[in-house]
């Protein structure tokens, strides 16, 4: 058997996958047609399969920004995260940042790094953990 059938048999079974390394930096569009910043991080929670002896991880949104992935230093996650002047500073360098949630997602081109919402606008940035706000962000 020829690698290229071999090739040909799987593929229609088995999704491509993809790493989270190839979501973040990819840049997002709403609705309207506007362009938005780009997914600097990925929230994710325990799914319903095992894997192991660990629950396989789904991820329920993306963080939504100008900044660099991981700038957030984790106060995005616990309202009371480290020294309250650090989280003040870092809030007020990340005020633009935005979450949506998986099912916002209307399409990923993962050729384009493209991701189209259906939303316009994105939601408030909670505390993991807390419901999301609607999407009310003006920009």
């Amino acid at each position: 058997m020829s690698a290229a059938s071999d090739d040909q048999r799987r593929s229609p079974q088995r999704p491509r996958r993809h790493r989270l390394d190839d979501l973040l930096g990819m840049r997002v569009w709403f609705s309207d047609g506007s362009s938005g910043d780009q997914v600097t991080d990925v929230r994710l929670v325990p799914g319903d399969r095992v894997r192991g002896q660990l629950d396989e991880l789904v991820t329920e949104g993306l963080v939504i920004g100008r900044r660099r992935p991981g700038t957030l230093f984790g106060y995005d996650r616990h309202p009371h995260q480290g020294p309250w002047l650090v989280g003040v500073i870092i809030r007020f360098l990340h005020r633009h940042t935005g979450y949506v949630e998986w099912s916002d997602i209307r399409h990923i081109d993962w050729d384009t790094g493209r991701i189209d919402l259906t939303l316009a606008a994105l939601r408030d940035l909670q505390p993991h953990g807390e419901p999301p706000s609607a999407a009310t962000r003006p920009e």
